[in-house]
């Protein structure tokens, strides 16, 4: 896969400096305004009894009188068909102005009051005519508010979970549509569109699918924080119904998000296929889940929660089976997965185990504990996936400089750190357009001499020597062809004069470096000057034949010398008159 990157690093750090400070953000509620959030309002009133009946006439005959009142603080089971709660007003009360409590499904509600004189008056209410209300909760206006009554008693039909009647208080006035925690969470709603852009911005440079399937969680988490935020009504009013289902929809779909970008983020060796596969079957039961939620919630209530809850266990046992396994293999991606994930599992196993056991918590905190575990679980995510960039940038650099190496292993002579050949012949006629116009090709006199009566050791030693007294700079470019042959590309003015002060240079050199020879060692040459405009089509087999026929004559002509020509005219059927400089 190519890689292009894109995004540079300066956007990059101070992308995770922003993260660092959304942190922040995120923990501030909890840190600030965590005993505020969980303390009751001052005029909260809770019901002193409740009573679980199945049919209409069981609920009837308790409130014309009848036993099966609990009055011992505990909570309302999840199979109820029915919930009947008792609020005491005293002698003097009056109708409070509204009712909160959980935000959940049921069918109706029906309201009877109580006045001084023991008359009942019943109203009853049905879903349509209740709001979102803050965080999780719903709200509605009690009939005949501020009228005399000792009691209010409050029938919940059909309600899908517990906590809805659980969580029911009357207050005297009517509380304010934003608190605090709104505030926060709406903080929360903004930070996570910064990791939203983040990852899509790095898709531009990574192309890759765990970075979409990020995308799909910060989604799915956003809109999952507005839905339970009572943030709604502000934006796009939205019936209590319909909201609790995108409650859990939405949860699902950023799970089912979660667990594909983990199956596509963990390192390819760290996760085999087989458990790759457990993964996106994972995150298909939660899919499956979440349409099961929808499809019972109403009619099964009670029995398909407790259904929905149990499916999530399974899920958590696959997701767990898969880390282990890559977390034992070394995978370093899997640790980022592990710290964004485990808040946000300790979060919902406090919630499956009240829904399936039927806790007696207040869960306002549980509320709280599960915005902070989303937005550090996007937070660290989006942390994870800037780790992923910044590694594959240098795994990238290194194979580039990997790359590199080979390449001048390959282009290099290894003996004496020239270039070779192949260095030049691929890109010869770039290098005549840029003035490299001149080619020299040098051979040492002798040299097998050399080699038969010092050894191949000096003799490499002498190579060595050559190659130090030839300059490589911008003007000039030294090679090695082969053997005791060596070749200088040159530019410029004078470049046969430069090229006859190097050949001189080669015997000052090695008599210098290798001492103990009992003879100079010499170097012939040939030197051609074809300017690029003469032939722009001469391939560099063909200078350098013509280089080599002069060398050959510099030999004939007893070695120690350079032979020289320029062309002016460049064709096999015009023969060149060379002119010769004896060194």
């Amino acid at each position: 896969m190519a890689i292009r990157f894109a995004l540079p690093l300066p956007m990059l750090r101070a992308a995770l400096r922003l993260l660092g400070a959304a942190l922040l953000a995120l923990l501030a509620p909890g840190l600030t305004s965590g005993a505020l959030a969980h303390a009751p309002a001052s005029d909260a009133i809770a019901p002193v009894c409740h009573a679980e009946v199945q049919t209409r006439s069981e609920a009837d005959a308790l409130r014309a009188g009848g036993k099966g009142w609990i009055c011992d603080g505990s909570r309302p089971g999840a199979d109820t068909r029915r919930v009947l709660l008792r609020f005491e007003l005293g002698a003097d009360g009056k109708v409070p102005a509204q009712l909160t409590s959980r935000l959940a499904r049921f069918e109706a509600m029906r309201f009877d009051i109580v006045a001084p004189d023991g008359k009942v008056r019943q109203h009853m209410m049905f879903m349509r005519d209740f709001t979102p209300h803050r965080h999780m909760g719903l709200q509605v206006a009690l009939p005949e508010a501020g009228a005399p009554a000792r009691e209010v008693q409050v029938t919940v039909i059909g309600p899908t979970l517990p906590s809805l009647a659980a969580n029911a208080r009357l207050h005297a006035e009517a509380e304010p549509a934003l608190s605090p925690r709104q505030m926060w969470i709406a903080v929360l709603c903004g930070v996570l569109l910064v990791p939203l852009f983040f990852n899509l911005a790095l898709y531009r440079a990574l192309r890759d699918r765990f970075l979409l399937w990020h995308v799909a969680v910060v989604a799915f988490m956003l809109t999952h924080s507005l839905v339970t935020s009572g943030l709604t009504p502000f934006i796009f009013p939205l019936p209590v119904g319909s909201l609790s289902l995108l409650i859990a929809l939405t949860f699902c779909g950023g799970a089912a998000s979660a667990i594909m970008m983990a199956c596509e983020f963990i390192e390819r060796p760290m996760l085999d296929d087989r458990h790759r596969s457990a993964l996106r079957w994972a995150a298909l039961a939660l899919v499956f889940n979440g349409a099961w939620f929808v499809a019972t919630v109403d009619w099964l209530q009670g029995a398909g929660t407790r259904v929905y809850f149990a499916n999530w266990l399974v899920v958590l046992g696959i997701v767990a089976w898969t880390v282990t396994v890559a977390f034992r293999r070394g995978s370093r991606a899997v640790r980022f997965l592990l710290a964004s994930w485990l808040p946000l599992i300790a979060a919902g196993i406090w919630q499956i185990g009240d829904a399936l056991l039927g806790g007696q918590h207040e869960p306002e905190a549980l509320f709280l504990a599960q915005r902070i575990a989303i937005g550090l679980e996007v937070l660290i995510g989006s942390i994870a996936i800037a780790d992923r960039f910044i590694q594959l940038r240098r795994d990238r650099d290194d194979q580039q400089q990997r790359v590199s190496e080979l390449a001048q292993l390959a282009e290099r002579d290894p003996l004496t750190g020239l270039r070779n050949r192949r260095s030049i012949e691929a890109r010869f006629m770039a290098l005549r357009s840029d003035g490299f116009t001149t080619l020299a090709l040098i051979d040492l006199d002798h040299f097998k001499s050399v080699n038969d009566r010092f050894g191949h050791t000096v003799g490499d030693h002498v190579l060595q020597a050559v190659a130090a007294a030839l300059p490589d700079d911008r003007d000039v470019m030294a090679m090695r062809m082969g053997g005791e042959e060596f070749m200088l590309l040159l530019r410029g003015k004078d470049a046969a004069q430069r090229a006859e002060r190097v050949r001189q240079a080669i015997t000052t050199r090695i008599a210098r470096d290798i001492p103990g020879l009992d003879r100079p060692v010499t170097a012939s040459m040939g030197v051609v000057e074809i300017p690029a405009a003469v032939m722009p089509d001469a391939t560099f087999a063909a200078i350098y034949a013509r280089a080599d026929g002069l060398l050959y004559q510099a030999k004939r002509a007893g070695r120690n010398r350079m032979v020289t020509e320029r062309m002016t005219v460049f064709a096999d059927h015009i023969p060149q008159r060379p002119g010769t400089e004896a060194a």
